[in-house]
């Protein structure tokens, strides 16, 4: 029997909180993290905490905010204040102990826990046995038509099949030639054959890798504001590419990229290094910000997410911040997995503030790496103790100097200014100079350091003889040497700092800032010499001439370079100094000295090279991965409403609750090891699989979300046929190849991609497979074939890309890293860059690298037409694949031959006669008219589609 206060609630209470509050606070509608619909909502409250304490109508918050005290519930844009008698329903409810008979459904997340429990999706996969048998995927298809009442159309044809299943299976066409054999082979087993040979081709693992790195969103760039290159991504990407055509078993090939690294699938060094490469999977996760340790959380959220999304079908991002609206997931469920990433360990790419990158992991066995770093820590030591600039050499050096100096001029040189040497030389612009006596120009900072980029030019020239003249613009093309020591023609050059005696520069400097044009020599930073060697001027931290040398001395040192004179004689000196870098305040200045000793060049030499090789030693070279490893271990803290600021209680890690809640055995490691386990027994893991792959066969998956298979996915359109595939999935032990096949060897894969107009009418999208779906090439296809067509593509493996090396990295927010890299290597192996895309893969809807990619989409835009016109790589492949039909005698051979090579076929009659008509009619030569018409053919829906 219902008491008093019950009563009240039920009469005056609930009315009062359905017409007013439950449209914002209620359900998956819970604004500020609030929910009015159970006892249990107002009590654990929002954001702000609870929204009553039953009898307190002072510390009750929702009195409060219906009062508009400081909150004003409802808002005004929701029907406004509430009315005086509404406000005192409420403050009798709360002051009297807020009864409330309604009681929450037990829940996980968004989802009852009946519904958790009884979801399809979750539950067992039935043992069944191993078949190769096709049968029972057309029993289920079969079935289906005949509920829709559809019919299932006629086979394709022999060269339909053939051309479907070579680009299903390696993402290329068949040859010609590979047409016809099938074409005429009438033997029962040709077809099987064929799937055989694509499927043992390494093709097959370079057109299926890419599918699996659009799930995970693979990349060749961080993403992060600068969007810096990751060298070293390249090995996970041919990990995948290399274990699928070896047929890794599945879950194996998903355990490895969560866990590689602490249970290889062996204990040999190669298998260990896989092992590790394979965590490249977890590294290659997007970074975010300026200062990316700052947003680490973000990039724990963007593993989270795609593990669900990728393994589980489950959207595992969306309980960062609250409980999962939909699914049953939890805010503790999320942060338990949070700990296990947490606790990883993952290679560092850079990012503006900390330009390089950092903790790759070693590929060899660790004391092998620590011995050649050992060793060459040794080398180094060695180097350093020998290296030039003994302080008793320059010391004494110093002193000698001094007793054979003169000042031939002492100039200051503005801003901006140019100062030519022989304007302040006079009468000393002609010198009697000895064998062994040294001219020195020396550049000088001056008050306020406001010495930048300097240019200079410093010649000498004999008075008797023309041909012997020396230039410093002579060192512009040997500054990369092994010493600042440089020899012409019996003269020597030295580049050093002469701010208190002469010291060597002995830091070899290439590709300075990036630019491949710009070497030189330092000391450190500065002071430098350096020159730009190419023709054209170069855009660095200022504009730079081509063909030009410069200095820049140091914040508190001066720069000198020294000509050291081959015979006695009479010579004349000229030259300038000027600022090449105006805005540094008040420039330099510079001071040609005379040392009239003739034993000090030969002294100067001596020391240059009785200090050791210049060279430093080579560092050994190490591979490494851009992996994860184990970090420092803890659990997590759960994070109120995903702000890493408002810390809550520590989760400890566990598997998922709605899955049994598994706590860590070995809570000394991170996790990852348990929860590959999880992941990869789960029933979840392998529908997703299962419907992964008849998606990708297809165009279509049985469930058309395959990255959701929670309650706002859709539901699967053959729920029995996809439990088939999974059931073998499991019975062949995860290997994919015997699953294509019974895919492929069906009569709903082998059907006509022509249909009825009924048909279609009736089922538009052909959800119940009574033809086979034509398709667009993918982008990836579309260049490759391009290719093929042309005789151009390289078919070997590709590897590391050509990126700047790492220690010239300045990339920043406002100048971040961007490149394409030419290559005619297949797609797959192209960098991939997240902040701007390939521009052939977004024009024809490639994956976004920064999120999975469950589904290609497909646009026809105006500027793929475009492309078709203008681009230089189409019209390339064009040229190059007329010239392979060109070798043919007459017009009607080279149209013959261009079918063959772009469509696989001979041209039938009609096809011939416009052929004929439109070369006859095109301007230009015979080469031109030809080019034209294989431009037609590349561009026709023949070649671009998969019927």
């Amino acid at each position: 029997m219902a008491t008093n206060a019950d009563d009240f609630f039920e009469k005056q209470v609930r009315p009062l909180l359905v017409a007013k509050c439950l449209q914002c606070h209620s359900g998956t509608k819970t604004s500020g993290g609030l929910s009015l619909d159970s006892r249990d909502g107002w009590a654990r409250g929002g954001d702000s905490g609870p929204a009553i304490i039953p009898g307190d109508i002072d510390a009750s918050l929702l009195i409060d905010a219906i009062n508009y005290n400081g909150l004003e519930m409802p808002p005004q844009d929701k029907g406004g204040k509430l009315t005086p008698q509404e406000i005192e329903i409420l403050t009798r409810w709360v002051r009297s102990g807020a009864a409330d008979p309604r009681i929450a459904k037990l829940k996980i997340g968004g989802m009852s826990l009946a519904d958790a429990k009884t979801w399809w999706a979750y539950q067992p996969i039935q043992p069944i046995p191993v078949t190769t048998e096709s049968s029972r995927i057309d029993e289920y298809i079969n079935q289906a038509l005949a509920e829709n009442n559809l019919q299932p159309v006629n086979p394709a044809t022999r060269r339909e099949l053939i051309r479907r299943a070579t680009y299903g299976l390696t993402g290329l066409p068949p040859t010609y030639q590979q047409v016809v054999d099938f074409e005429t082979d009438t033997s029962p087993d040709a077809y099987d054959r064929v799937l055989n040979r694509l499927l043992a081709s390494p093709r097959y693992g370079e057109h299926w890798g890419r599918h699996w790195l659009d799930v995970v969103r693979y990349a060749d760039t961080a993403g992060e504001n600068s969007d810096r290159p990751l060298p070293h991504a390249w090995r996970y990407r041919n990990w995948v590419i290399q274990s699928l055509n070896r047929d890794l078993p599945f879950d194996d090939f998903v355990q490895q990229q969560l866990a590689g690294d602490l249970r290889p699938l062996q204990e040999s060094t190669v298998s260990r290094a896989d092992g590790v490469i394979a965590t490249g999977y977890l590294a290659i996760a997007r970074r975010y910000g300026h200062n990316i340790n700052k947003d680490v959380h973000l990039m724990y959220e963007d593993v989270i997410d795609n593990v669900g999304k990728s393994f589980l079908g489950l959207t595992l991002g969306c309980a960062r911040c609250h409980d999962h609206k939909y699914d049953p997931v939890t805010a503790e469920d999320y942060y338990a997995l949070y700990g296990i990433f947490s606790s990883t360990r993952f290679s560092f790419p850079g990012c503006e503030p900390i330009p390089q990158p950092s903790g790759l992991i070693d590929l060899i066995p660790n004391d092998l790496a620590q011995a050649k770093r050992d060793e060459f820590a040794v080398a180094m030591q060695q180097f350093k103790a020998n290296q030039p600039n003994n302080p008793e050499e320059i010391a004494r050096l110093k002193g000698e100097y001094a007793k054979s100096y003169e000042v031939l001029a002492l100039v200051n040189v503005g801003e901006g200014a140019k100062e030519t040497l022989e304007d302040h030389l006079g009468d000393k612009a002609i010198r009697q100079i000895k064998k062994g006596e040294i001219l020195q120009l020396a550049i000088l900072r001056n008050g306020n350091y406001g010495a930048d980029t300097t240019r200079l030019e410093f010649d000498i020239q004999s008075t008797s003889d023309e041909a012997k003249r020396w230039s410093s613009n002579e060192l512009i093309d040997v500054l990369d040497s092994t010493s600042p020591l440089f020899s012409m023609r019996d003269a020597t050059w030295a580049l050093l700092d002469v701010t208190n005696g002469p010291k060597f520069l002995i830091d070899k400097k290439t590709n300075i800032g990036g630019h491949k044009s710009l070497n030189g020599w330092a000391t450190g930073d500065n002071p430098s010499f350096f020159a730009n060697t190419s023709k054209s001027a170069v855009s660095a931290w200022t504009v730079l001439p081509p063909r030009a040398f410069f200095t820049h001395p140091g914040p508190a040192e001066d720069s000198g370079i020294a000509w050291i004179c081959p015979e006695d004689g009479e010579y004349s000196i000229s030259g300038f100094v000027s600022d090449a870098h105006p805005g540094g305040g008040d420039g330099v200045s510079y001071r040609l000295e005379h040392f009239t000793n003739p034993s000090l060049g030969n002294q100067l030499i001596a020391f240059g090279k009785a200090n050791g090789n210049l060279e430093p030693p080579t560092p050994p070279v190490i591979p490494v991965a851009y992996a994860v490893g184990e970090g420092d271990v803890s659990d997590a803290n759960l994070q109120e409403r995903g702000d890493p600021e408002l810390v809550g209680k520590v989760i400890p890690r566990r598997w998922l609750s709605a899955f049994g809640g598994t706590p860590l055995k070995n809570i000394e490691q991170s996790g990852r090891s348990e929860l590959a386990t999880w992941t990869t027994q789960h029933p979840l893991f392998t529908r997703v699989l299962a419907n992964r792959i008849w998606h990708w066969h297809f165009g279509q998956g049985i469930v058309s979300t395959p990255n959701d298979f929670g309650s706002r996915g859709n539901p699967p359109s053959h729920p029995e046929l996809l439990d088939f595939l999974a059931g073998q999935l499991r019975a062949h032990n995860y290997r994919l190849k015997p699953i294509h096949k019974m895919i492929m060897q069906s009569k709903a894969y082998q059907r006509s991609s022509a249909a009825p107009t009924k048909t279609k009418a009736t089922d538009p999208t052909n959800t119940w497979l009574s033809h086979f779906s034509s398709r667009r090439l993918s982008a990836e296809e579309i260049r490759d074939s391009l290719l093929f067509a042309s005789g151009e593509l390289d078919e070997t493996p590709g590897k590391a890309h050509p990126f700047p090396v790492e220690t010239s990295w300045n990339f920043s927010q406002h100048a971040p890293f961007n490149a394409v890299y030419p290559t005619t290597r297949r797609s797959v192996y192209m960098m991939v860059q997240r902040q701007r895309r390939h521009p052939f893969l977004a024009l024809f809807d490639g994956p976004d690298p920064n999120a999975s990619t469950p589904v290609r989409g497909e646009t026809t835009v105006p500027t793929q037409a475009l492309y078709f016109l203008n681009d230089d790589f189409f019209h390339q492949a064009s040229s190059t694949t007329t010239s392979r039909a060109l070798t043919s005698e007459s017009n009607h051979q080279v149209f013959d031959r261009l079918y063959q090579i772009i469509l696989q076929r001979i041209a039938n009659e009609r096809e011939a006669a416009i052929s004929l008509t439109f070369t006859n009619a095109y301007p230009g030569d015979t080469t031109e008219k030809w080019e034209a018409f294989t431009r037609a053919l590349l561009s026709s829906n023949e070649f671009l589609y998969v019927d």
